[in-house]
């Protein structure tokens, strides 16, 4: 029985920048396509004006309001290198915008603090987790976001921002910035939550009939939980630095909320641990019932065999051409043979039975 191919997950190979100094603008991700768009949320505990300005209005932008500024696409690498000297980042912060491969981590500056992390989404068609990297950025009155492409987990915040009296509103800037990351990190919940359903499904294929497709389901698993421990542990070091930070953009009321974050972080460790493990015991069942099934068939055809070998011998010695052979004189002698050999065949499976091998 043929099967359909299950869709094996692509490398994302690495662009080289191999020679390049430091700082070097090269966009890393596959998304090259993705015009760049800016969106902007201006508010304060009155109002909230949200516009997409071209890049020569947001260069204008003063720090009148509090700004939660949007950049959706890094594939028009110019467009993002003025944004960020708009508000002095350094060219090699620059380059980790632009490098999709960068670890997460935090960096202070004096005039702002830089954060990278991943952004995860789950594919519920090939059931794979899809990684894009997100750059954000603290400064006095703003926080700005680097996304490769349309589309995120924030629409909670931007309602918030658009409705009145809200804390996001009232609370300084640093409260936007706490909720942009606590976001982030409540997605990972729902993609694992999302991936234990998944698992119970590869569970039920491995009791039930299990084939090479499971076992390829199973290790496709295995790289998506891997992908989601490899982005979601350094962001405990993001999470510890920030709370313990003296600079003065995060305040001390913030830090508390850092720390149910990075609450959060540890149990998604935890829960991304038990599904490894489980995806582990997964294909030790797979490995298990394949070897059963394999002894099963082996002791079928054993069986059969056992029937056929006094049967073999039987018909092989008179099938021999001696010329004195005298049970060949036999008038009688085809039937006895018969008899002899359907006697063994009940014989052998009166035998069978009382041992349970039937």
């Amino acid at each position: 029985m043929s099967h359909k191919p299950l869709h094996t997950k692509k490398n994302r190979k690495r662009p080289s920048k191999t020679g390049l100094p430091p700082g070097t603008h090269i966009y890393t991700g596959k998304n090259i396509f993705s015009p760049t768009s800016i969106e902007v949320y201006a508010y304060d505990s009155t109002t909230c004006q949200k516009f997409k300005p071209e890049l020569s209005e947001l260069l204008k932008l003063d720090g009148s309001l509090k700004l939660w500024i949007n950049i959706n696409g890094l594939s028009d690498v110019d467009q993002i290198r003025k944004i960020c000297e708009k508000f002095g980042v350094h060219y090699l912060y620059q380059e980790d915008i632009l490098n999709v491969f960068q670890r997460p981590k935090v960096e202070e500056e004096e005039n702002y603090i830089f954060v990278t992390l991943k952004a995860l989404e789950w594919d519920e068609q090939t059931k794979e987790v899809e990684e894009e990297q997100m750059s954000v950025i603290l400064t006095s009155n703003a926080v700005i976001t680097f996304q490769e492409k349309e589309g995120d987990g924030f629409q909670i915040i931007r309602e918030r921002l658009e409705t009145a009296n809200t804390t996001v509103r009232e609370r300084p800037i640093d409260y936007l910035f706490y909720r942009i990351l606590d976001v982030s990190v409540d997605i990972y919940f729902d993609i694992l939550e999302k991936m234990g359903d998944y698992l119970e499904e590869i569970e039920n294929e491995v009791l039930g009939q299990p084939d090479n497709v499971v076992l390829l389901k199973i290790q496709n698993n295995k790289k998506d939980i891997m992908q989601v421990r490899k982005n979601i542990y350094p962001m405990r070091d993001v999470l510890n630095k920030l709370i313990s930070s003296d600079h003065p953009f995060i305040h001390e009321k913030t830090k508390k909320y850092f720390r149910d974050v990075l609450d959060h972080t540890i149990q998604i460790l935890e829960t991304v641990e038990t599904y490894r493990d489980t995806n582990f015991s997964l294909k030790d069942i797979y490995l298990n019932a394949m070897s059963h099934e394999m002894n099963r068939i082996m002791k079928i055809l054993t069986i059969i065999s056992t029937f056929f070998i006094p049967l073999t011998f039987i018909v092989g010695v008179y099938g021999m051409n001696f010329k004195y052979m005298p049970e060949l004189n036999w008038i009688n002698g085809y039937y006895l043979i018969w008899g002899i050999m359907l006697t063994i065949v009940v014989l052998l499976t009166y035998w069978f039975k009382r041992k349970g091998w039937f």
